[in-house]
């Protein structure tokens, strides 16, 4: 029997994991009637969809449509079986790829974010272009939008939206002034109840206040904004994307390779609207953190407990 395991990572840029160890390990084991029980070990603090792809299978069926594609939530769960048929020699070869995020997932457009400041404070909008677009005349991915959003030097850099932090990086000294972009800024990633995540780029070196694994409701603080030495200024960027695959375009022209990633035209609550939106460039608005918006994906039990640790 032949084996042969590689991991394939597919996670982009400032979304990968500032770990290097892989999260996902898939193995087998042989049972006593001879079959090859598969199962996946996810280390991370998010789902992954994880696909095995057979290069080599021969004497082995299985009921699992191949290339076998699934979710892996943390921890560890069972996938499929291979069975041995009768009188023949088995051996096999198979490939893993991962990527974070749910196979399916079902972005919530209709969820209300609070803008990522403390309450009070005002925020200006820049709405960033596609890197890959500037540089290699690439196709933005579906729904492309990513706001730098201009804060006060000091400020704090709280949850628009609750969920678990899945990816930390805090220790990056970014050097040099009028920096444009740094792909090694620190960062905050928060995944979503329907699986979708937030970035939270630009912090100040060692000043996140969260870590990967600790689950965070709207309106907690995540650490301190930095870019200081950016032509922006201090500011936070923030997007929201779900997995999502579509092959590249560049030059008007598709390519053989993917896109992984869709994302969320945000809408914020505006204090000086009263109401959900998106925001305009170069417009001043202001922070609040009003309860409704806080509460709104969180069970009946849940807001009780809230309101009972929140209560003034």
């Amino acid at each position: 029997m032949i084996r042969r395991l590689t991991f394939i990572s597919l996670l982009l840029l400032l979304f990968a994991s500032a770990n290097a160890q892989s999260p996902i390990e898939v193995f087998y084991e042989k049972d006593n009637t001879g079959a090859y029980a598969f199962s996946c070990r996810n280390t991370g603090f998010c789902p992954y969809t994880v696909t095995i792809t057979f290069t080599q299978l021969d004497g082995l069926r299985t009921s699992a449509t191949l290339p076998y594609q699934t979710d892996v939530r943390p921890g560890q769960q069972s996938l499929f079986k291979l069975q041995p048929q009768a009188n023949q020699s088995t051996s096999f070869q198979y490939k893993v790829s991962f990527i974070k995020g749910c196979k399916q997932p079902k972005a919530d457009t209709a969820v209300v974010y609070l803008l990522p400041a403390g309450p009070g404070k005002r925020v200006s909008a820049t709405e960033l272009a596609y890197i890959g677009k500037l540089y290699t005349g690439e196709a933005d991915p579906k729904d492309w939008y990513s706001l730098a959003l201009k804060m006060n030097s000091g400020d704090t850099v709280f949850a628009a939206r609750r969920g678990m932090v899945s990816a930390v990086r805090s220790d990056a000294v970014v050097t040099g002034a009028h920096l444009g972009f740094n792909r090694d800024d620190n960062m905050v990633e928060i995944n979503h109840p329907d699986c979708s995540f937030a970035t939270y780029t630009v912090f100040r070196p060692n000043s996140v206040f969260v870590k990967p694994g600790q689950f965070v409701e709207a309106g907690t603080p995540l650490g301190i904004v930095g870019g200081e030495n950016y032509d922006l200024g201090p500011h936070v960027r923030f997007a929201v994307h779900y997995n999502y695959e579509a092959p590249v375009i560049k030059n008007g022209q598709l390519t053989d390779r993917k896109q992984y990633w869709a994302y969320v035209p945000v809408r914020f609550w505006l204090k000086d609207k009263q109401q959900a939106r998106r925001l305009e460039p170069r417009k001043a608005y202001l922070s609040e953190h009003p309860e409704s918006v806080i509460e709104q994906e969180m069970s009946k039990r849940e807001v009780k407990k809230w309101q009972k640790s929140h209560a003034k």
